[in-house]
């Protein structure tokens, strides 16, 4: 229901007065709000028709202007309607997204691998419905090809990167110097295919038949491990049902050759890139050289239409080509665990000090080294020492402080995913098979045992309580060479040694990289409508527009990284059965008042709601922030019954029979970063502003759930991220100017496609599409839609799958303006 959050600005808390200027009704609206929740599609759409629709109490023109675009005389090709529209100001938009919205990689594996580098370049190209045409998503049926690279970034390894460089015991043998014993090749070697990555699987797969990515199949040079390489090349087409399909086995012996779809359907793909941060064109010297202010943690992903025989398709003499923007940046465990950090310390009170010569090493015998080379080696050490007195692992039993490579010696880089399971890349058994160096353990998974552990030891709350470790550990660095500069960014989070500087204050007023200062729903210019439901109403209400003492302000503060990766989340999802996912019939706390939600998680208790599950704070009961990593259960994967031979046969996890068989029994990185670990726009956007439904992509996703939004699709297949951007830096970013931002790149990547060169939102219908002066799509002219661009909007949103072979007349006989 569109109207709902066409809200005008008033103070925070008065929910009633939102509702009341917008619908003249107030409690009364309230009331008939709650019983079409209840009375379904039928009655929702008679009320609205009548008491909302017809006397259009929302503004509905769109939040651009038009006057810049050409205006022409037209008839329109799929319904013979002629008048005066506007043309999309490109024939041609290349959408480009990367599907993580941002990447946490060490450039220097030389010690440790947590994650390794992997970026990629996914886009979508449509050709636009100019001349009262219908726009086209482009495929490689158009014989067109999609040709990438990234700006001032043709390579990572050298002065950059040191992955390749590292050697590694891939084969097991007891060496280290056979061709092919480098960390790339190791750490990739649990995934494989046995013909190609269109997920062939032969009739009766042995284990013999398998080629592993990094063993049979080597991993080039600047290359991921689908072999594209950083330096450029073509971008690969997934068609209906999804591409780049990788093969891994579960932690239970009868789970094997689960497939694993990294690309969703209808996408180009240069899959894992091994990115930096660093331009080519900046990056001077050794790799001992780098500094803080070398940093471009936003880069630029160029990909151009070409034609079958590589010549750039071209327009108004133009090549057509675009740009996206690729997050990658390093995690900040230099400040804390090394000089007089906190982490460094409290280590040396406990009588750790390798890492201290570490630091000494790098310091006394190399004269080009940096300050932040000497720490970032320190960190690397104290790490892996405290690893050593609080776990008794042996990383550090073939350390020698003096040697000038492989420092760890026999030992060998430690890679974290051995024994902590991580579903993000693909490896689901813990001890990971392969593994060399040491003795592997089973180990909690991969997020668990990083997050649990910083919110145990350093909790770090804000005056609020909301705990400032997610922006002092995760990517900060900002693109301006200037904010980088250590102790002259006003709105970083920790000092130079790791000590918080928003105690006192608001951490959502801070911040910079993931999130903070980037995102959507960080940005204080964002305007409604925002399209909210219950839960996203108490948000806006309790969260987005209070201060640090609760009281209302009259801009967003927007939210904080805990207010999506939470225990409500779990909750949501776990309590879904949905029989369709746009309706949201079945079994959902989605649609529901506010109250009901609280009674179903907590039991009606509205303080234990906020504060350990929609908003956890550091010290309330139960102790939320360590509960949700350190208590973690995942979600019900499957339910298993017995043949007659025994034999397991799985079932839909929402089978009457069976018993429950975990994502934790699976995998070892239980359910984190899939569907059911992750937040979702469900959570607090109303439906049709939703994900797609679940179970192409198990187990990733499953039946009678959301999908991730990076696998979902809207209107004639396009995918979420092309119109609304990646994950933490969903259009409009937070822009303050080019010298004042943290991401300038996701600001200049939407403006490609700005209808008045200033609206910097989602894209818009006109990007695509021939419009009317209310920015509605030229083939909804002389309907119930043409004068209502927000009606529009909805509309686009409720389409799914299939809608696209709908003519116009099918179309909104299915979704009548007044439902919409």
């Amino acid at each position: 229901m569109l109207c709902i959050d066409q809200m005008p600005e008033v103070e925070a808390r008065d929910v009633d007065a939102y509702d009341q200027n917008w619908f003249k009704g107030g409690n009364a609206m309230k009331r008939l709000t709650h019983l079409l929740l209840l009375c379904g599609a039928l009655v929702l759409s008679i009320v609205l028709m009548t008491s909302v629709w017809a006397e259009k109490q929302y503004d509905t023109s769109p939040p651009f202007k038009l006057e810049g675009l050409t205006k022409t005389e037209m008839k329109i090709e799929e319904t013979g309607k002629e008048g005066t529209f506007y043309e999309p100001k490109n024939p041609y938009n290349i959408f480009i997204n990367y599907e993580l919205g941002m990447h946490c990689v060490g450039f220097d594996v030389s010690y440790c691998c947590v994650i390794p580098p992997y970026n990629s370049i996914q886009a979508q190209a449509v050709k636009a419905g100019t001349q009262g045409g219908s726009p086209h998503l482009l495929s490689p049926d158009d014989n067109v090809k999609l040709a990438y690279w990234v700006r001032d970034n043709s390579y990572s390894e050298g002065n950059k990167m040191k992955y390749w460089q590292v050697a590694k015991d891939v084969d097991g043998n007891g060496k280290m110097s056979d061709p092919g014993d480098n960390m790339p090749n190791y750490v990739w070697d649990h995934l494989f295919i046995y013909k190609d990555l269109e997920g062939t699987l032969p009739k009766n797969p042995e284990q013999s038949a398998r080629l592993y990515i990094g063993k049979e199949i080597p991993i080039n040079i600047d290359s991921g491990p689908s072999g594209k390489p950083l330096s450029g090349g073509y971008l690969d087409y997934a068609k209906k049902g999804g591409g780049d399909i990788v093969f891994t086995d579960a932690m239970m012996p009868q789970l094997k050759n689960i497939p694993l779809k990294l690309t969703a359907s209808y996408l180009w793909d240069a899959l894992g890139l091994p990115m930096t941060a660093f331009y080519d064109s900046r990056r001077k010297g050794t790799i001992r050289t780098i500094a803080e202010t070398d940093f471009q943690p936003f880069q630029y992903a160029m990909v151009q239409l070409q034609d079958v025989k590589g010549e750039p398709l071209t327009t108004k003499g133009k090549n057509i080509e675009f740009f996206g923007t690729e997050p990658i940046d390093i995690p900040n465990c230099l400040y804390c665990h090394s000089g007089k950090g906190v982490a460094a310390n409290m280590s040396r009170q406990s009588g750790l000090s390798a890492f201290d010569k570490e630091y000494a090493y790098w310091k006394n015998n190399y004269p080009d080294v940096s300050e932040y080379i000497c720490r970032l080696s320190s960190a690397s050490i104290n790490l892996l020492e405290l690893h050593d007195e609080n776990f008794k692992t042996a990383f550090l039993a073939d350390y020698n402080p003096g040697e000038a490579s492989n420092r760890l010696g026999a030992v060998g880089s430690v890679y974290c995913a051995d024994c902590h399971g991580d579903n993000i890349s693909g490896n689901l058994q813990t001890p990971r098979p392969g593994t060399t160096g040491y003795s592997p353990a089973k180990g909690k998974p991969l997020t668990e045992a990083i997050h649990s552990v910083h919110a145990q030891f350093i909790p770090m709350p804000d005056k609020a309580g909301r705990t400032q470790n997610c922006q002092a550990c995760h990517p900060m660095h900002w693109q301006e060479e200037a904010m980088n500069v250590p102790g002259k960014n006003p709105y970083a989070i920790i000092d130079e040694l790791g000590n918080p500087r928003f105690s006192d204050t608001d951490i959502r007023t801070g911040g910079g990289g993931c999130f903070l200062r980037r995102d959507a729903h960080a940005n204080p210019d964002v305007k409604p409508p925002f399209f909210l439901n219950a839960i996203g109403k108490w948000y806006l209400n309790e969260v987005s527009m209070t201060d640090v003492q609760g009281k209302p302000t009259k801009s967003l503060r927007g939210l904080y990284c805990t207010n999506c990766h939470n225990q409500l989340t779990h909750e949501l999802y776990r309590y879904d059965d949905l029989d369709n996912v746009i309706s949201q019939s079945g079994k959902t706390l989605r649609n529901k008042p506010i109250a009901d939600v609280i009674t179903a998680v907590a039991k009606g208790d509205s303080k234990k709601f906020k504060s350990y599950f929609a908003d956890p704070l550091v010290g309330a009961e139960g102790d939320p922030l360590y509960s949700f990593y350190g208590n973690h259960q995942g979600s019900i994967l499957v339910r298993v019954t017995k043949d007659g031979k025994g034999n397991p046969v799985p079932h839909a996890w929402n089978a009457e029979q069976g018993d429950a068989l975990l994502y934790d029994n699976a995998a070892g990185g239980k359910d984190w970063w899939l569907a059911p670990g992750l937040p979702h726009c469900a959570n607090c956007h109303q439906a049709p502003f939703v994900e797609s439904a679940g179970g192409t992509y198990f187990p990733i996703d499953q039946p009678n759930k959301y999908a991730l939004y990076r696998f979902s699709k809207a209107h004639h297949n396009i995918a979420c991220q092309s119109c609304h951007e990646s994950m933490h830096g969903l259009y409009p970013v937070r822009y303050g100017g080019p010298n004042e931002t943290v991401d300038k790149t996701s600001h200049e990547q939407a403006i490609q496609f700005s209808p008045d060169n200033a609206y910097a939102g989602p894209v818009t219908c006109v990007a695509c599409h021939s419009v009317n002066e209310k920015g509605v799509p030229a083939e909804l002219a002389e309907t119930e839609y043409q004068d209502d661009y927000w009606a529009s909007v909805v509309l686009m949103h409720f389409m799914r799958a299939g809608d696209q072979e709908m003519t116009v007349p099918e179309l909104l006989a299915k979704y009548p303006y007044a439902t919409a």
